[in-house]
């Protein structure tokens, strides 16, 4: 059945020739070689049926009665669209239809293409064309329901009209939302730079780390994560690629919470709950005030406050999560390794001698004696298949008359998935704990001054083995199963344990026994940050209408001390020449010798501590005002500066610090809401660079219409 289709020879001519082809296939080769677009609902419509067609030069809707012939597929066609529809009941189309026609405009009286059109009750519609134009079949009375991306939908009731005009408005909601940018704020609509604002409701996902939240969530942000290790498991991330001014592949982007710089490690550290706006900046209009320090792109993240005149509002998370590797290579077992060898040495060096006996290979199969004939999954032995891990957030906001206030504190405890080695006599599976507190309080001093204070305390402690699990994980990976035992008994008149090994390796005259470097020692590690950020603003409105100034201190304190404790062990393996078979009983008994002679039974410590303070301070002179409805004008002017200090230098160099200095400007200009003009510059100075070679002018300009 078609609607609209009742004259062929007007319709442009197609020719299609397919066999054994989905009904999609046939449709998109009907959209790329014609001027023809498809709308259809494949809950209702079955592209995937296979179809023979061979027609040449024939009109669209011979070739479409030919496609649904004998089908409860319907089409109708307007202009250059197609819509595909299933078939009503009989009940249904039992209801007398005729045809109305309509137009669909804005306010300015201007047409609205692709505006959907359907009948209120039913599932299938119409969109109009490229004047606003739609014909739809509808019953004797009944409503239309019209919307479009932007507009606020309608609902028309067409009563015995034959022809309906449509007039929708515009949605203005989300063009007044706020969107934060460097050193401010931006109504949405005059945004000209590539800026993409992230909704915190968005990043609340189960995972410890934020940054693992971005992928597939951000436009232009590839982030990897390249360990699951907890502790070590945030992700890399970059902003359209890596810059040319990057220190290397692993350069990050300029991250700033609340105004401080702050590093990935901070920024995983943030409970979503904590978070208020979350905006990325991509292109030079979006970074040039934070000249070269912005060029491999800026995150800005804004935490949260309360609101003033409100009762305590709180709120409690609770949460288990279980952990578990997604894909884990599969390893050949003892058996499948020594034939394999030997195969492959056959097939290199045909005569040579194999590397495994068939005394050897037997003994494995009939698992004869596990330390002469070892067979080990060293995976399974070292390595966990799930592991739980908790968190708890609970935040408090609220505020009086003149005071707004936003509390909150976090606790995370992730495990890792390696087995405890009770050989060890410290735990060696990893314990990551983490605490992260946050308190913003804000108060209006007067009308027209505000004052504010955020503090974010973030601690880790981390237990876990000395050798890190990427070291562990490959030497799984390389450990071959059938050389040597785990450990050996333990040696009559000897306190440490006997750990299999053999001689000829690669590392040391030895080769890697997985589980004893796993048990060979532990770190500990304890991690404290804290931000504290000082802001207040001042409007200026008695000097002139729209005038202000703002001014922000923040200073920020990282230490971290580890501290190691190991120790070597004792590598012993087999002398072939001292292996004894009991004729009567067949057991066998051999002697143990060194593989190494550095072994000890005691814990060696060793301790490190790193540490670097940030001082950064701005102020900023802003203007914004509106004039005759028509231009909208904001202007800022900021300086800058910051410091960094390393709380444990290397050397004199080091010991004086880092520090910049710059000026920063924004003009921005619209004529009604329709005409956007945007310059940006950055001017900033490093004393890493020599006298007069200092400072830089980094400037961006923008033009935008609506």
């Amino acid at each position: 059945m078609a609607f609209g289709a009742d004259n062929h020879t007007r319709d442009p001519l197609v020719s299609v020739n397919m066999k054994n082809a989905t009904l999609e296939s046939v449709l998109n080769y009907i959209e790329e070689t014609t001027s023809y677009s498809f709308l259809y609902n494949k809950q209702q419509v079955d592209v995937g049926q296979r179809i023979d067609i061979s027609q040449k030069d024939q009109p669209i809707s011979v070739i479409l009665d030919i496609l649904f012939k004998g089908s409860d597929i319907t089409y109708s066609i307007n202009g250059k669209q197609i819509v595909l529809s299933k078939s009503r009941s009989n009940a249904f189309s039992k209801v007398d239809k005729r045809l109305l026609t309509g137009t669909v405009i804005d306010s300015k009286g201007e047409a609205v293409i692709g505006a959907n059109v359907i009948v209120k009750g039913e599932k299938s519609g119409k969109a109009t064309d490229i004047e606003g134009n739609f014909s739809i079949e509808v019953p004797d009375k009944g409503v239309l329901l019209v919307s479009y991306i932007g507009f606020q939908p309608q609902e028309v009731s067409y009563g015995t009209k034959k022809n309906v005009t449509v007039v929708l408005q515009e949605n203005n909601t989300s063009l007044d939302e706020v969107v934060v940018v460097g050193f401010g704020k931006q109504k949405k609509e005059s945004v000209i730079g590539a800026i993409q604002s992230v909704k915190a409701s968005e990043l609340r996902v189960p995972t410890t780390n934020l940054t693992n939240t971005f992928a597939g969530r951000i436009a232009g942000v590839i982030s990897v994560q390249k360990t699951g290790e907890p502790g070590a498991d945030g992700a890399n991330f970059w902003i359209r690629g890596v810059s040319t001014f990057a220190s290397g592949s692993a350069q990050n982007a300029l991250i700033l919470i609340d105004g401080t710089e702050s590093s990935t490690y901070d920024l995983n550290a943030l409970a979503p709950e904590t978070i208020e706006s979350f905006s990325v900046l991509k292109d030079a209009t979006a970074t040039a005030l934070y000249g070269s320090r912005g060029a491999n792109g800026v995150l800005l993240v804004t935490t949260k406050s309360g609101r003033m005149n409100q009762k305590p509002t709180i709120n409690v998370r609770v949460e288990g999560r279980m952990s578990m590797p997604t894909q884990i290579p599969e390893l050949a077992d003892g058996v499948t390794y020594m034939k394999m060898f030997n195969e492959a040495i056959e097939a290199r060096t045909p005569g040579a001698n194999p590397q495994f006996t068939d005394d050897q290979i037997q003994g494995t199969i009939e698992n004869r004696n596990p330390y002469l004939y070892p067979n080990n999954d060293w995976y399974d032995i070292i390595f966990k298949d799930v592991t739980f891990n908790q968190a708890a957030n609970i935040n408090v906001s609220g505020g009086s008359k003149n005071m707004d206030y936003f509390v909150s504190a976090t606790f995370n405890n992730d495990m890792g998935l390696v087995q405890e080695a009770k050989e060890n006599p410290l735990k060696n599976n990893i314990q990551n704990l983490r605490y992260s507190f946050q308190a913003n309080v804000n108060t209006h001093i007067s009308s027209t001054t505000k004052m504010g204070v955020k503090l974010n305390v973030q601690i880790q402690d981390y237990k876990g083995p000395y050798n890190s699990i990427n070291t562990i994980f490959n030497r799984v990976m390389w450990a071959q199963p059938t050389y040597f035992p785990v450990k050996f008994p333990q040696i009559e008149g000897t306190n440490y344990i006997a750990w299999g090994n053999k001689s000829g390796g690669a590392q040391l005259n030895r080769y890697p026994n997985p589980y004893a470097e796993l048990a060979s020692g532990i770190k500990e590690m304890f991690r404290i940050t804290t931000m504290a950020t000082f802001n207040i603003d001042q409007d200026l409105k008695f000097i002139t209408k729209g005038l202000s100034v703002k001014g922000l201190f923040s200073m920020k304190h990282f230490s971290s001390t580890t501290l190691n404790r190991t120790y070597t062990p004792y590598y012993f393996e087999i002398d072939p020449n001292t292996i004894v078979t009991d004729p009567i009983t067949g057991n066998q008994s051999w002697k143990l010798r060194n593989v190494n002679n550095d072994g000890t039974d005691a814990f060696s410590f060793t301790k490190a501590y790193s540490g670097d303070r940030l001082f950064n301070f701005n102020v900023s002179l802003d203007y914004q005002r509106k004039f005759a409805d028509l231009h909208d004008i904001s202007a800022q002017l900021i300086y800058l500066q910051r410091g960094v200090y390393s709380s444990n230098p290397a050397n004199y160099n080091s010991s004086l610090g880092e520090l910049n200095q710059g000026m920063a400007g924004r003009f921005t200009y619209d004529f009604d809401k329709r005409y956007f003009f945007e310059f940006n510059f950055g001017y900033n100075g490093s004393d890493n660079f020599a006298k007069g070679k200092r400072f830089g002018f980094f400037p961006s300009y923008a033009l935008g219409y609506i």
